[in-house]
């Protein structure tokens, strides 16, 4: 918890600090030391006709996919990520977004996945990437603590796709039978088909004896090198140009997968990061 909350503080600061530090670049100079302008020409760079407009912004979060149904909760986790568009109006933006998790897996106090594990199924490390097209609608600029501050409401939808390392697969649970009166012996030196008729040991099975017989054990959900469909929503702040084309920008959406091993599951992720910008409105 203390370590969610300092990644928390730090991501705001990241995206609020520096709009302090660089107000005072994006204040209007005074009247005496401005450019006289031509009568009926603007000194607004923003008043032209509509060039192309572009920006790139690196960032870092954190995410929370909590909990999944007939698995349990996965780990919170930073992410660090690129996202960038261009404009096709003065306020709507066409563009990317793609985050890399490197811990995307359950959290060792889940026990299902747990269980798993202890039978020896194998749960190699994963890591998730997620890509998506995005759809940004920024407001007209406001002004807070002397800086330009743009509102937005972002959507987006693409995929989430794992990649495993160490293993080929993360077995996420299981499925169980009970056979009375053999031992773990006796059907490991038999077919088990014969036993158990359309049993699926393609990912592998492990054998609990018991007193009474034996408990079997096969992979049933298995989470390979896969992609999910995802899409995500949210808003935030950006705060252009404070030095240069570098801005700030920081933003909370949710992240929604619909079908994952036939469960939905939605999720908070939190985004701050630096903001470039090319153009003229």
């Amino acid at each position: 918890m203390k370590l969610r909350l300092a990644t928390l503080l730090a991501l705001f600061a990241l995206a609020v600090a520096p709009v302090s530090l660089f107000s005072q670049s994006s204040q209007t100079p005074p009247a005496s030391q401005g450019v006289c302008c031509p009568p009926g020409q603007s000194t607004s760079g923003s008043g032209g006709g509509g060039g192309f407009v572009a920006d790139l912004s690196p960032y870092g979060g954190y995410v929370w996919p909590n909990s999944f149904s007939g698995i349990g909760d996965f780990k919170g986790s930073q992410i660090f990520g690129v996202r960038g568009g261009f404009f096709v109006t003065s306020g709507f933006e066409i563009g990317g977004n793609y985050y890399w998790n490197s811990h995307f897996q359950p959290k060792p106090s889940a026990l299902v996945p747990s269980l798993s594990g202890d039978l020896g199924f194998p749960q190699g490390a994963v890591r998730a990437n997620v890509w998506e097209v995005e759809f940004t609608y920024n407001f007209g600029k406001r002004r807070m603590l002397g800086a330009g501050i743009r509102p937005y409401l972002v959507g987006g939808g693409g995929g989430l796709t794992t990649k495993i390392k160490n293993e080929d697969s993360f077995v996420l649970n299981t499925s169980s039978f009970f056979v009375p009166d053999l031992t773990p012996f006796d059907l490991q030196n038999t077919n088990l088909q014969n036993v158990l008729p359309g049993i699926d040991t393609s990912n592998g099975v492990a054998f609990v004896g018991t007193p009474t017989g034996t408990a079997v054990f096969v992979p049933n959900d298995v989470l390979r090198n896969s992609t999910f469909f995802t899409f995500s929503y949210g808003g935030g702040l950006k705060a252009t140009r404070l030095w240069g084309p570098m801005g700030v920008f920081g933003d909370f959406r949710g992240r929604t997968v619909p079908n994952f091993f036939g469960h939905g599951n939605t999720w908070p992720e939190i985004n701050a990061g630096l903001n470039f910008s090319w153009g003229e409105k």
